[in-house]
């Protein structure tokens, strides 16, 4: 006769899904050709005189582009897992086209119940030279059953190691933008704006 074990913890289902909106979240970066977004004014029209609006402006090219993968995933608990992610990309500087090519590391908190994120990545100019840290907040919406492809919503603000080197104008800059991803991969691309209002 052989015994039944009902001790035997089987994983649930969740933490499947989690690891995978966890993917999806930081992949981090994040699908999306620049040229699908453009800067836009928004402005209150109508009899409402008492509140003028100084609208939405983003800058006209994006500040930070970024390609990037999953590189762990750790489940916290059936709701949350800690993610870690690397990528490539480039900084654009402030009124400028030059671009500075970078690597960046990264950690985020990912909630499977509100499909969203917050973390810090750590971005390296290409010499190692100068850094910059960009601590973020991320919502995405539910991704796309048949194809994997999600999308998300990125607000970010950016932090450097300078006052006067090549980064410094990214000091203190609010990044605004949007992030597509892959959650069979877990690989995206991640695209930020400056907010310039």
């Amino acid at each position: 006769m052989k015994m039944r074990n009902n001790n035997r913890k089987i994983p649930p289902l969740n933490n499947i899904y989690l690891a995978t909106t966890a993917a999806t979240i930081f992949t981090l970066a994040i699908i999306f050709p620049s040229a699908t977004i453009t800067p836009v004014s928004a402005s209150i029209t109508g009899n409402d005189t008492t509140t003028p609006s100084s609208g939405l402006e983003l800058s006209a090219q994006p500040v930070w582009v970024e390609h990037a993968a999953i590189t762990g995933v750790t489940p916290i608990n059936e709701t949350h897992s800690s993610v870690t992610y690397s990528g490539n990309g480039t900084l654009t500087l402030p009124n400028t086209t030059q671009t500075v090519n970078t690597t960046s590391n990264g950690s985020a908190l990912v909630s499977i119940a509100t499909e969203s994120g917050q973390g810090k990545v750590t971005i390296r100019t290409q010499g190692g030279e100068e850094i910059a840290t960009v601590t973020f907040y991320e919502i995405d919406r539910h991704p796309d059953i048949t194809t994997g492809e999600g999308k998300g919503i990125v607000i970010a603000v950016i932090n450097t190691n300078t006052t006067n080197g090549m980064l410094a104008p990214l000091n203190g800059m609010i990044l605004v933008g949007t992030n597509e991803f892959q959650t069979s991969t877990g690989e995206g691309l991640l695209t930020l704006w400056e907010w310039k209002s």
